[in-house]
């Protein structure tokens, strides 16, 4: 089968979360729905191109020569990229390279309707049609993959750590860390509600930033570890806690952000506590927002209403945003071309 559409991204990575989600799993889902698309190959004419986490030279010039020949330009966004050079974490010519790509495309997708609002202020007078489509979630568990030596020493690390403080709530922060704008710069106010907290609790990091984390967790009055981000492990360290807390200060890159953190963590059976943003409010339901303290003993105690409403919460992630649920929506773009 020849195929008519391609997927553009700067690298295919399948260990990175977003190419995971925004990528290869709706385009394999649309595969099995026998839609002819593939990852972009050059010199192949297609009908359309979608360009996701696409801001290098090589992907402006690929929108270019299918703009050029008369093809569609999809450019789809899951961050705020203008954002991101204030807070020093975007260069100014990728932030350039950015703004030519949003003129070229003949339609805009977008992974939050906030984010969507946002970039339409950054960039005024783009006149491609907008959709919001969200992000695929894991929603089988992920398939366990072999662990390194330096994987499982770390898992018996975290399994020590919390043996010495057992009978704690064991919770969770994970995630990357951007300078001020998110991650390691607010997690002392969950700290802080933890160390607040009646109850004994703990705080494990998983993340990719030792040296930011030993920087800052000298700042949380709580019991605290760290242990590696990577694919085989992380599932695993996830799921040894009751508890995930997701600080977040509301600012120009953390309010576009995708429902996903929670929702990874609801799917992985925890518990989670934290600051509400727009993607968030959909989950109201089912986790504490913006109830620290109230969450916290909620999920200490862990009663069957606690149970039931966080399985409503899984329900409820699946049915909106399983790779058939996500592929359908990004299907109706492509018959519409």
């Amino acid at each position: 089968m020849t195929a008519r559409f391609a997927w553009h991204a700067d690298s295919y990575d399948r260990r990175l979360a977003s190419i995971r989600y925004r990528l290869f799993a709706p385009l394999d889902a649309l595969r099995r729905r026998g839609v002819a698309i593939e990852q972009y190959q050059a010199g192949r004419d297609y009908a359309a191109i979608i360009f996701s986490k696409s801001h290098s030279p090589a992907a402006v010039a690929a929108a270019r020569g299918a703009r050029g020949g008369g093809r569609e330009v999809i450019v789809d966004l899951c961050d705020n990229l203008f954002a991101a050079q204030r807070a020093g974490h975007a260069s100014g010519a990728r932030v350039a390279r950015l703004r030519e790509m949003l003129g070229l495309a003949t339609r805009l997708t977008f992974s939050t309707a906030t984010l969507a609002g946002q970039i339409a202020e950054e960039v005024p007078g783009l006149t491609a049609p907008v959709t919001v489509i969200p992000d695929v979630l894991d929603i089988d568990p992920p398939p366990a993959l072999p662990l390194s030596l330096a994987e499982r020493a770390a898992l018996a690390s975290l399994r020590r750590f919390h043996a010495r403080h057992a009978g704690a709530l064991h919770c969770v922060w994970f995630g990357k860390s951007l300078g001020q704008a998110s991650g390691y710069a607010h997690i002392g106010a969950a700290a802080r509600e933890l160390g607040r907290f009646a109850h004994p609790a703990t705080l494990t990091i998983i993340s990719n930033d030792w040296l930011g984390y030993r920087a800052a967790r000298r700042r949380w009055p709580v019991p605290v570890t760290y242990v590696p981000w990577t694919l085989a492990s992380a599932p695993i360290a996830l799921a040894r806690h009751r508890v995930a807390v997701i600080p977040l200060e509301r600012n120009d890159y953390t309010a576009g952000k995708t429902i996903n953190r929670p929702a990874t963590a609801l799917l992985a059976g925890l518990g989670v506590v934290a600051d509400a943003i727009p993607s968030y409010e959909e989950l109201r339901p089912f986790i504490a927002l913006d109830d620290w303290q109230g969450g916290l003993e909620r999920y200490r105690q862990w009663s069957d209403g606690t149970a039931a409403a966080l399985a409503a919460g899984r329900e409820h992630l699946a049915a909106a945003y399983g790779a058939d649920a996500v592929a359908a929506r990004w299907h109706a773009i492509l018959e519409a071309l």
